[in-house]
């Protein structure tokens, strides 16, 4: 899409890039459900459950910076491709492996390919962000998270009870294929991005204090959402008694929650009350995981879903706004910041599963409040106020 597009071929390029999003996400989100119910069938304990899930996410961060160095090489949509269809072979045989060790193995392949796919498309929403505005901000993550929180779930469970869990593997590796026709049709043949521009480092982008700030929220959102997407279903079965296919509502609720965010959310975020509103999403991230940590109702659950949700949305949404508006090499910056987000969401899903399987998944829910408490963004606004409190008495006094 040219700088001068017209407003035309802007809202063709966002409704079909989202559609694209839409799908890669429900593939996504459907492959974590399977993995888990998989894993179930299998009898595995927490910890194998985290090394199941985790193991895709460590491997999409180990591949996100080789990734936007092939992204910078070639036609986008050729490596697009090329990726689905291995995805589409690796989700045939997966359901087919009969011990956990393979399956994480399996998992762990599947991440480096899904690597390639996600900072392609980051990295070409970031560079267009500026024509399609920052109302919009939120369009790719909100249809990607869609298909990932909420339509894949759904979809997963109701295949997998239909059908079974091979044929629901089945259609999951017949999306990835439609997934290939569709990246040929929607992606450019080139990212947008200057080709003899020089490529930001790690250390240089991390130079800026706001990035360094963004860079660290998105962090410790994707453990926290990691943590939740895993472990809730497995909380609700065996906690609340909930049937496996009932539980996958949590996920979902999470995600349509955090999707509403993404998609209406930009018009009053994005604002003068910025701020504001980052603190009020960190606020809801702690107030869930206090729900999920303390409890043992139904409703508290329901409640910390949606806490999640907004919460989460807030954070996300704000934060990939200003990265768009910071002054950095944004193929560089896509790449950092899947690879942050990754590890994230692997150190989420492994470390609650090694902690779980010693202090209890509740345990762990709380444990995840220290560093959202000790990096809350309130912090210095209460800290301002402490200090100016002595002069305000001072004042008083002297007058």
């Amino acid at each position: 899409m040219s700088q001068t597009a017209a407003p035309a071929e802007v809202r063709r390029f966002v409704f079909a890039f989202a559609g694209l999003s839409l799908i890669s996400g429900i593939t996504i989100g459907m492959n974590k459900i399977l993995g888990t119910l998989l894993g179930l069938q299998l009898a595995v304990t927490p910890w194998q459950l985290g090394v199941i899930s985790g193991a895709e996410t460590l491997a999409l961060a180990l591949g996100t910076l080789p990734a936007g160095r092939l992204l910078g090489r070639g036609d986008p949509r050729v490596g697009y491709a090329v990726v689905s269809l291995l995805l589409a072979a690796v989700f045939v045989l997966l359901p087919r492996l009969g011990q956990w060790q393979w399956v994480a193995l399996a998992m762990f392949a599947a991440g480096l390919c899904i690597s390639f796919r996600i900072v392609a498309m980051s990295t070409v929403f970031l560079l267009q962000l500026p024509r399609i505005g920052q109302a919009k901000a939120g369009w790719y993550k909100g249809s990607l998270t869609l298909g990932i929180q909420f339509a894949g779930p759904l979809i997963a469970s109701y295949f997998t009870a239909q059908l079974g869990l091979t044929l629901a593997f089945g259609i999951s590796a017949a999306l990835f294929v439609l997934l290939a026709l569709l990246g040929w049709l929607v992606l450019p043949a080139d990212t947008g991005a200057p080709r003899n521009a020089a490529r930001a480092g790690l250390r240089q982008v991390l130079q800026l204090a706001e990035v360094r700030r963004v860079y660290l929220f998105e962090v410790l959102g994707s453990m926290t959402a990691s943590a939740w997407g895993v472990f809730a279903i497995l909380l609700a079965v065996r906690l609340l008694h909930w049937s496996a296919h009932n539980a996958v509502w949590l996920v979902a609720l999470q995600g349509i929650s955090y999707v509403a965010v993404l998609f209406f959310g930009g018009r009053w975020l994005l604002g003068a009350a910025s701020e504001r509103w980052y603190q009020t999403g960190h606020a809801l991230i702690l107030a869930g995981l206090l729900l999920a940590g303390l409890f043992h109702s139904d409703s508290a659950f329901v409640l910390a879903a949606l806490a999640f949700g907004f919460g989460l949305g807030f954070n996300n949404l704000i934060n990939f706004s200003r990265l768009a508006q910071a002054p950095v090499d944004k193929a560089s910056v896509s790449a950092h910041l899947t690879l942050f987000q990754m590890l994230g969401s692997a150190a989420g899903a492994m470390g609650s599963g090694w902690l779980g399987s010693h202090l209890g998944l509740q345990a762990v829910f709380l444990l995840w409040t220290a560093p959202w408490i000790i990096t809350w963004p309130g912090w210095l606004r209460v800290w301002q106020r402490i200090a100016r409190t002595p002069v305000v008495i001072a004042n008083k006094e002297t007058a």
